[in-house]
């Protein structure tokens, strides 16, 4: 069992910007809960880099399973 929060669920969502995003759930050891809202493309760096193929597989993981899709602090993903 992790120390951090655990990803629950993950599913497809609508972003602010009329792109999909990934809404992702996480449970705290403490019982507390909230939700991420992850870029598409982020997540499918994410999964690839943890040899994941869909978003049911992230579902039982650390939350840091999904740091691997985020660009280093200070560059512009695009």
């Amino acid at each position: 069992m992790t120390d951090g929060p655990v990803v629950t669920a993950a599913r497809l969502g609508p972003g602010h910007d009329g792109r999909a995003e990934v809404v992702v759930d996480l449970a705290y050891p403490n019982g507390g809960r909230t939700q991420l809202s992850i870029a598409q493309e982020a997540v499918t760096r994410a999964l690839d880099a943890a040899g994941l193929t869909s978003l049911d597989e992230l579902a039982g993981r650390s939350w840091t399973v999904l740091v691997a899709g985020m660009p280093p602090i200070g560059l512009d993903a695009t």
